[in-house]
């Protein structure tokens, strides 16, 4: 049978077939023997001279339980099905206690009496008691697939075929009973066949078993074996029936027939051989040149990687003690070493000393362990200079999972290392820096505002009780003074404002209408002595600080409205839209507008484009509003002509913020 066939068939469905024919046939023995149908006992019992005895049928009926059990896996019936196959070998064993005198009780007739058969009436052939044993044996094995006794079965299973084979063949070959071995002389035709299905599809189903192996196998054996068995089974049937059959009819003699057997059967056997082997030999050169060509190729590739990650990696070999077995021409430019210095060297030759002993002690556990090592290490070149490799070290095992050797691949990685020492080093100064700053701040809120206080207070002082004492110079400096501080004042508190930007770190979700509504409450003042119109069209939600955000619009607002033209109403219209990377917020007036040489000094802390006396403030507003944009990881910048209003625009990034 080809493989593909075999493995198409659906062997669950086939048994199922088989099941019921093996129950109705034996119940059909079974009532045949109790009405005395002797038609039911066998199916030519004339020419195979035996019938199928009653204890026979109880054996196939219990065979087609067990299988259905087996097929179905009722393991709530495991109990009866032990007890089941038990009685198969039970039935077995004392048959042949019976031909060999030692049974103490008799079963031959204990059901049925038979009245056909002359010798032993209602006892089973030797041969079928055998089967009775060997099949309960491989039933039990079906319950232990994975243990010896699963092994046992099969071999069980395969003696039972071997024997309903044998007695198949005896009546093909249409032997009289006379003429049979004691074995099998009462065994029938119908019970040979049912124990050859029997076990034959119990092999089948067991992947384990060698009749599945040799019809699914791809190895050369399993193929030499589909290919001869048909001519081992069929040929020799064939001719021996022809055989028998010019003998019985006295067309030859039986010593011709014997030499002419001979003969036909040698040639041809050897003509069957020799196209077998040629087919198979033709098959393996295929293999053979398939094998060549794959290797050829894995050849040709191996030898491309290996040049590319020569290239690219330092490589070596190590064996199981550690001793370098080869490297590469990389390894030897990044260490310096030739590779004679290197081979049967170990990797202590590069200890740099940065690492301590417990980093190595950990390595090789893991490597020892079986598992890829990947990190970092500092090695010393031959010269004295220190370098930095990523290193992958893994370890090779054999079939037995032992360890045979290891191998390194390493990539120089000098100057991240350095880059990265670099960075930190400039990361120091920086919090350095904010060292500084933040005792800038702590200084600038409280020492430099005291001696401003003083100035103030005594100024004021001076002009409530003292001003009869002054001429009108001397009051004016006193104005001037008053002024001077008090914008002083203004300037260290903007500058206080400016560095504590970054100090709200809570990220939240903010609703950019509502925080529009209370800046408009928080300037409500303002808006109604100048009669400002704020139009805010549908603003989103983002994630961002609030603070600040709420910090950047009113500061924007509120330059809208101061500079405003004379004797116009101030216009404010606020919206956003999307862009690629986030929201892109307008803020657009009617005011006195910027001229374009002046749009990018206005984003510059402490720069005023106008006179301090018409417009009040510290020129730091638009300031704040650049670094807390940048802040939000987006840009601000503004649109306008002079005398023709602005528009300021900036982007907030919602990646990574939302």
């Amino acid at each position: 049978m080809p493989i593909s066939i075999f493995k198409k068939l659906n062997l669950d469905k086939i048994e199922k077939i088989f099941i019921s024919i093996f129950l109705v046939l034996s119940l059909g023995v079974i009532i045949g023997w109790f009405v005395g149908i002797y038609e039911l006992l066998g199916i030519t019992p004339e020419a195979a001279g035996a019938t199928m005895k009653f204890n026979t049928a109880i054996i196939i009926l219990l065979s087609g339980v067990l299988m259905f059990i087996c097929r179905e896996k009722k393991t709530r019936f495991r109990g009866i099905y032990k007890i089941l196959a038990s009685i198969l070998i039970f039935i077995g064993v004392i048959t042949i206690g019976e031909y060999l005198g030692m049974s103490f009780i008799s079963i031959d007739n204990i059901f049925v009496t038979d009245v056909f058969s002359k010798s032993n009436p209602g006892r089973m052939s030797p041969a079928t008691a055998i089967c009775s044993i060997l099949l309960g044996i491989g039933f039990l094995g079906n319950l232990y697939p994975d243990r010896i006794f699963g092994k046992i079965g099969l071999l069980a299973f395969t003696s039972t075929a071997i024997l309903a084979l044998v007695g198949i063949i005896s009546f093909i070959l249409l032997i009289p009973m006379a003429n049979k071995t004691s074995l099998f002389q009462t065994m029938s035709i119908n019970t040979s066949i049912l124990f050859l299905l029997i076990s034959t599809l119990q092999l089948f189903k067991n992947q384990n078993s060698p009749i599945y192996q040799i019809l699914t196998g791809d190895f050369e054996g399993s193929k030499l074996a589909r290919k001869i068995f048909p001519s081992l089974i069929i040929f020799p049937i064939v001719s021996s029936y022809l055989l028998i059959v010019g003998i019985h009819q006295n067309i030859i003699t039986i010593d011709f027939g014997l030499v002419a057997y001979a003969a036909i059967f040698i040639p041809v056997g050897i003509i069957y051989l020799i196209f077998t082997a040629l087919g198979l030999n033709k098959t393996d050169e295929e293999r053979q040149k398939l094998a060549m060509e794959l290797q050829k190729n894995n050849s040709y590739y191996l030898k491309r990687f290996k040049e590319g990650v020569d290239q690219v990696s330092s490589v070596s070999l190590m064996d199981t003690n550690k001793v370098i077995t080869y490297v590469n021409d990389s390894f030897c430019k990044t260490t310096q070493y030739s590779r004679e210095e290197h081979v049967g060297n170990t990797l202590e030759l590069l200890d740099s000393g940065h690492h301590q002993e417990q980093f190595f002690i950990q390595m090789w556990e893991t490597i020892e362990s079986g598992e890829i090592w990947v990190g970092e290490i500092k090695n010393k070149a031959k010269d004295g200079s220190f370098y930095w490799v990523f290193t992958a070290i893994i370890p090779f095992k054999n079939d037995k999972d032992k360890i045979t050797e290891y191998m390194s691949i390493s990539q120089d990685i000098t100057e991240r290392k350095e880059a990265e020492e670099l960075k930190m080093d400039y990361v120091k100064k920086l919090e350095y820096k904010n060292k500084e700053l933040e005792q800038f701040a702590y200084v600038a809120s409280h020492d430099l505002q005291e001696p401003l206080r003083t100035v103030i207070n005594y100024t004021d002082l001076l002009t409530k009780r003292r001003a009869e004492h002054f001429d009108e110079l001397g009051l004016k400096s006193l104005q001037f003074i008053q002024e001077a501080t008090v914008r002083m004042s203004q300037l260290i508190k903007s500058l206080l404002d400016y560095n504590r930007i970054d100090n709200d770190n809570n990220l939240t979700l903010v609703d950019c209408n509502e925080l529009i509504n209370g800046i408009e409450i928080e300037l409500s003042k303002e808006i109604k002595d100048t009669e400002t119109t704020i139009i805010v069209e549908k603003l989103p939600s983002i994630n961002g600080y609030e603070s600040t955000l709420r910090m950047l619009f009113q500061n924007l607002i509120t330059n809208a409205i101061k500079f405003r033209k004379e004797g116009i109403k101030p216009l404010i219209t606020i919206s956003a839209i999307r862009d690629g990377i986030g929201w892109e917020f307008s803020v657009k007036d009617n005011g006195i507008g910027i001229s374009s040489e002046h749009k990018e000094k206005i984003f510059v802390i402490f720069q005023q484009l106008h006179n301090k006396n018409k417009y009040e403030g510290s020129g730091i507003g638009l300031s704040h509003c650049r670094k807390i944009v940048d802040l939000h990881g987006g840009k601000i910048w503004v649109e306008s002509k002079l005398n023709e209003g602005s528009i300021f625009k900036f982007t907030i990034r919602t990646k990574g913020h939302e």
